[in-house]
């Protein structure tokens, strides 16, 4: 995966808080001390946004002293670099900082109620879509889940806690996932079930398993859509390549 710069990372964050405090312009007649300080202060952030920018567009010297491009680790520490700058203040005091570091926090909460199996499995599926909204579903996350999975197909009113499964861990190509949807697929009765299973399986469709299932999904199920969108995902799985 790749990591943005500290930089780069920062000043995505302060054009968002800019865009998000900004308000429509008021006339000069109705401006009131308040606003116009909080113009002055939003122009000051972009004039400081803007010069950041250019800075991190400097070519780059190849005849650079090599000492000077030593990490920040290897350097000597300097007092000052603890202190906040003016932007990370600005930053700071429009609560974009702590808006991150909450959800930050929000999410490896969510990630240790999914991966503890002494909580709730009601609890933890809940959960999921926490994960799945962060972008925090991985092969650890689905692994977990799948006793979940097995426990449902031997309950006779898991299927609630199937479609959960189905619908959260959406997006994975986690291979003992697939294998525990294509055993069960074939004898699920319910084509709403069965049309929940064929969007989790869309993005595993370049398996050769999916592929074949899918065939014979778009040939012989028995309800007209599910042919239809099997079919589709075919279609699509045939021009990625």
């Amino acid at each position: 995966m790749k990591v943005l710069p500290p930089l780069a990372l920062l000043f995505s964050l302060a054009a968002l808080a800019v865009s998000l405090i900004r308000q429509p312009e008021p006339s000069l007649e109705k401006s009131s001390p308040s606003t116009a300080r909080l113009e002055t202060r939003i122009r000051s952030l972009e004039n400081e946004l803007a010069q950041l920018a250019n800075a991190t567009r400097q070519p780059v010297n190849e005849f650079q002293d090599p000492l000077t491009n030593q990490s920040d680790s290897n350097l000597p520490l300097d007092p000052k670099d603890s202190a906040p700058t003016k932007l990370e203040q600005q930053l700071s005091d429009l609560g974009v900082l702590e808006h991150f570091r909450k959800q930050k926090a929000k999410l490896a909460e969510a990630r240790s109620i999914v991966l503890d199996s002494e909580r709730d499995q009601w609890e933890r599926v809940k959960t999921l879509s926490s994960l799945k909204e962060g972008g925090e579903i991985d092969d650890e996350i689905v692994s977990s889940m799948m006793p979940l999975w097995t426990a449902s197909l031997e309950d006779p009113k898991g299927g609630y806690l199937r479609w959960q499964l189905l619908e959260n861990l959406r997006g994975t190509t986690n291979g003992e996932f697939r294998t525990n949807i294509l055993e069960w697929i074939g004898e699920e009765e319910s084509s709403k079930m069965r049309g929940q299973a064929l969007e989790t399986l869309a993005p595993m469709a370049s398996d050769p398993n999916v592929t074949e299932w899918l065939e014979y999904l778009a040939e012989n199920d028995s309800e007209p859509r599910i042919q239809e969108r099997a079919l589709g995902i075919l279609g699509n799985n045939n021009e990625g390549k």
